[in-house]
């Protein structure tokens, strides 16, 4: 493992500054680095921020030169796998928040190319200004999250392009040594075929730079959606719990027979969507759950069914009408109510609630202006309604105005992301565990399962938790493992880790990870990059 002395590390630093300026290369403590909604604690010595990614070749030589590690960010904004914290302690922070040119935009084709600090929000405003008619990839992290980062992550929307890496044509890296990276087609001279174009020519290498630490990605390119003639968001809710097994592959059905029109469904049991309704009631909870008789009067209180999902119609108005009937022919079965909206409808909503009264102006005002919110989400425009949940335990209440930080605001969430294949039996399986070990730690089974193809569901489970307290905290973490240890043994395994999970990768032994540490050692030597990140640190070391 690459251990620094603080002699190395003084005169990297001091070659940082006279490169950089002194206010480029600051303490941790001075931006809240540190913070992380899942409790992880890591020291971490100092943070650069350059201006430009022409620095970033110099700034990693000096890390080389001087065997001093270093882990990149985006933003910092990774909530619920670690935040801006690295893997390992006494990693230097790499924050390229600041490189946040939009490169390139050919409107005519749709693909963009961005740096690290292109956020979802910049990207909005970009194609905003210039009336181009494409989706953002967005997620439900909220609109100071960037593009890139998230891609990199394999992360995913309910957007048309679900798979946000999947979008991803291009990429310009930064090797430990300085080196740039750049795909063969750009090598050859072809950089606007080869954006056009994902797999290139020659073994594609491209995936080395996700959910990895083979090189610094300064740019990438990727593919938009183009925004759609018409958007209808549909939500339905099964009352019954035991219709799950019919409900999962309805949802499998509805996928293939609108193939391209309705790209992703959310299913969510009635805990998470209480989550999004309801404050969290804590006086009523036990050792931090909530009672089944509390879950039963709440659910009753906010007509939250069982099971409740939602997906959108992205389609021309003839189209959209078809799948409407479709819809209603296949998931009338085994749901109780299935409702259509688009803005014109939340649009009369909101007018509705300007001319009744008193409490019940305020409910539909309240549901309008959720329904609206998800719209924009469903429709590529970024917001951080979703955001939200990671407030539900930590009793804090963002300001109006102020743009939501959990990390910043004491939040504690811990993400559980595992793969359950599209089946009855599966899903029924999978939900038992959840509901089984979560509420062992302190936890609220909160579930939603996300569509990724016509196969495969992703699980989001947010691990709630107060995280001003300590023991809490060391739950929720143990909460995480004993989800993992659980979940695998029935084939459920998560596709993203944080930060305090690494080590659950296959172990040192497996040929995925002699493989990986072979080609860490052959492209950064020194292993100064991001060490530990999905790759395990080894003691065969080069010297630098």
């Amino acid at each position: 493992m690459l251990v620094h002395n603080n002699s190395s590390l003084d005169s990297a630093i001091a070659e940082w500054k006279a490169m950089l300026g002194d206010r480029a290369v600051v303490r941790a403590d001075e931006g809240d680095f540190g913070a992380s909604t899942t409790g992880a604690k890591r020291a971490i010595p100092v943070v650069i921020k350059p201006d430009t990614c022409e620095q970033i070749p110099e700034l990693l030589k000096i890390a080389a030169h001087h065997a001093v590690s270093v882990y990149t960010i985006s933003t910092g904004h990774n909530w619920g796998y670690g935040s801006a914290n690295p893997v390992k302690n006494d990693s230097v922070l790499l924050d390229l928040s600041k490189l946040d040119q939009i490169v390139d935009f050919d409107e005519e084709l749709g693909v963009v190319t961005v740096e690290p600090g292109v956020t979802q929000e910049k990207l909005r405003r970009f194609l905003d200004e210039r009336d181009a008619h494409y989706l953002v990839p967005v997620t439900g992290a909220g609109p100071h999250c960037s593009i890139l980062g998230n891609a990199l992550e394999r992360g995913y929307g309910i957007t048309p392009i679900t798979d946000h890496f999947a979008a991803v044509t291009r990429i310009e890296a930064v090797l430990a040594d300085g080196r740039i990276y750049r795909t063969p087609l750009s090598e050859l001279g072809g950089p606007e075929v080869d954006g056009l174009y994902k797999w290139g020519i020659g073994p594609y290498l491209d995936g080395l730079f996700t959910q990895g630490n083979f090189g610094v990605v300064t740019r990438i390119t990727l593919a938009l959606a183009p925004a759609p003639e018409t958007l209808t968001a549909f939500f339905f809710s099964t009352k019954d719990d035991k219709l799950l097994e019919k409900l999962v592959p309805t949802v499998r059905e509805v996928l293939r027979a609108l193939t391209g029109n309705v790209v992703a469904i959310n299913l969510m049991n009635r805990q998470r969507m209480l989550s999004m309704m309801a404050p969290f009631p804590e006086t009523q909870a036990v050792d931090g759950v909530l009672p089944a008789e509390v879950v039963d009067a709440l659910a009753e209180k906010y007509s939250v069914t069982a099971w409740n999902g939602v997906g959108a119609i992205y389609a021309s108005r003839d189209v959209a009408k078809a799948a409407r009937r479709t819809l209603r022919r296949l998931l009338g079965p085994v749901t109780d109510r299935l409702v259509f909206v688009n803005a014109r409808k939340v649009a009369l909503a909101q007018n509705v609630a300007r001319l009744v009264p008193g409490k019940l102006s305020t409910r539909i005002r309240s549901l309008a202006d959720a329904l609206a919110g998800a719209l924009d989400i469903m429709n590529g425009r970024p917001n951080d309604v979703a955001l939200a949940l990671a407030y539900w335990r930590s009793g804090h209440k963002p300001e109006p105005g102020v743009a939501k930080d959990p990390a910043r605001d004491g939040c504690g969430l811990i993400w559980f992301a595992p793969l359950v294949p599209i089946r009855g039996k599966d899903a029924r399986r999978y939900v038992e565990i959840i509901e089984r070990v979560c509420p062992e730690y302190g936890i609220n089974p909160l579930i939603t399962l996300t569509t990724l193809n016509d196969r495969c569901f992703d699980s989001t489970v947010p691990l709630l938790f107060d995280r001003n307290d300590p023991i809490a905290t060391d739950r929720a973490n143990a909460c995480y493992r004993a989800l993992f240890a659980a979940c695998s043994k029935e084939g459920f395994l998560p596709y993203r880790l944080n930060v305090d999970s690494m080590d659950l990768l296959p172990d040192k032994e497996s040929v995925f990870s002699s493989l990986t540490q072979q080609l860490k050692i052959a492209v950064d030597p020194g292993q100064i990059l991001s060490p530990g990140r999905y790759v395990a640190v080894t003691s065969d070391r080069s010297p630098v």
